[in-house]
């Protein structure tokens, strides 16, 4: 029986030169792997290249436009290409972070020789958490111990093997293989269990037979407190340049608004900042309380409109630090047009990106909105002052949002269980 692999690539030279050859010393001969490459530097295929003398591995590159690689799950398109190739009757799944232990194409293809009846197996796989060093800081096993009827983010990406059968019956359902909307980033392993979940169960093989290392750019840790959007008000560095999240698009700004002890700016993932329109410069960042009169009145630039503070103490009760308050001209405070006066009292009317406590919950107030924010996102984003306690005539003035939570939660929690569908099943159980 032949194992069609599919190993999807980018940038991971410190790691593919393993995966590969975890791949080469492989007990079982009768395999081919198909390396789908998504415009990795030079580095990483210089690193594939002496791999490509062995007949049974074909390198596949690929290139796409920084601002087009978010409108799909890149590695779900390039896994969909790869299922168009194959020649396997047995398909299974490799990542350039993972590495096969030398018996497991073996032992999967014992299962399906062995039991016909089997259409998907899946097999324990041990986690490997490592630092910037590439040295081992934790470890545990994910077991493989009973049939999984909804194997949806119970089963890694690469313990995986199934018959190709399976696919045909797949593409006549969904219209296609693998669903790589840009919403299933983290999950699009997920989705695609639950769809060849309505064929066949996942048969368990108890051995450990893969390792993945998870590693400071693994797409888990870098998304691990980062939510899907950006909050409004994020500064940015690139390149030694600093930007500003405002409205939903990148400006540019200058170093002088930045200062470790009231305004950070943070390093993204390069997938969240490729999404946002690059416009104007800003004079004055959004989210900077400016005086331009020696501290006799404050103003919050906020939308690029001017807010004063009602008194020196409204300016006090919402936290911010001397520190943070910049003088600037009464030319360029002019330029900005009025807002809304901030004050705590009589009327409450706070400023925008400051955090609040309700009960138990921390909030952030975005856009006149109150949204809850998880303690994760909170460090990430170096939100530095303490949250300011609310009232409940305070709370019930604005309008509850969508909560700020990391982008794997935020899958989790929109993941339509409702697809599941298993009675219509016409193969294994």
């Amino acid at each position: 029986m032949k194992v069609s692999v599919i190993l999807t690539s980018y940038n991971k030279p410190d790691f593919i030169d393993r995966v590969l050859k975890s791949m080469v010393d492989q007990t079982y001969p009768h395999w081919e792997l198909l390396i789908m490459d998504d415009g990795s530097e030079e580095g990483t295929i210089q690193k594939i290249q002496p791999y490509l003398s062995d007949e049974r591995i074909q390198l596949y590159s690929h290139t796409v436009h920084p601002a087009k690689r978010l409108l799909t799950a890149r590695y779900a398109t390039l896994i969909n290409e790869a299922l168009t190739r194959i020649t396997g009757e047995l398909i299974c799944y490799l990542t350039d972070d993972t590495v096969y232990h030398k018996d497991r194409l073996l032992k999967m293809v014992d299962v399906f020789r062995s039991k016909p009846h089997i259409d998907i197996v899946y097999s324990s796989q041990r986690v490997v958490h490592v630092d910037q060093h590439l040295v081992e800081t934790m470890s545990f096993i994910r077991e493989a111990d009973h049939i999984l009827e909804h194997a949806s983010f119970q089963v890694d990406h690469c313990s995986v093997m199934h018959r190709s059968c399976l696919l045909p019956l797949i593409y006549e359902k969904y219209g296609q293989y693998w669903d790589d909307e840009p919403k299933h980033w983290h999950h699009a392993d997920s989705v695609f269990w639950m769809r060849l979940n309505h064929f066949a169960a996942f048969f368990p093989l108890k051995d450990v037979l893969d390792t993945t290392y998870k590693t400071p750019h693994s797409f888990h840790h870098l998304f691990s407190s980062m939510p899907y959007d950006l909050i409004d008000g994020t500064v940015i560095e690139k390149e030694g340049d600093y930007y500003q999240i405002a409205d939903g698009k990148l400006h540019g700004i200058e170093k002088r608004w930045i200062n470790e002890k009231n305004r950070r700016a943070i390093r993204v993932p390069l997938l969240c900042e490729m999404k946002y329109e690059m416009k104007e410069k800003l004079a004055v960042p959004n989210y900077t309380v400016v005086t331009a009169d020696y501290g006799k009145t404050f103003f919050y630039i906020e939308d690029q409109k001017k807010r004063r503070f009602a008194s020196k103490r409204d300016v006090q009760y919402f936290q911010f630090h001397p520190k943070e308050i910049y003088t600037i001209s009464n030319d360029q405070l002019q330029a900005f047009e009025d807002g809304s006066i901030i004050q705590a009292s009589p009327v409450f009317s706070p400023p925008n990106r400051r955090l609040f406590k309700w009960k138990q919950d921390v909030y952030l107030l975005v856009h006149h909105t109150f949204c809850r924010i998880d303690p994760v996102v909170v460090k990430r984003f170096a939100f530095y002052h303490q949250p300011i306690k609310l009232y409940p005539s305070q709370f019930t003035f604005f309008q509850e949002g969508k909560p700020i939570v990391p982008l794997y939660r935020e899958s989790l929690q929109e993941f339509d269980m409702s697809l599941y569908q298993t009675s219509g099943r016409k193969h294994s159980s």
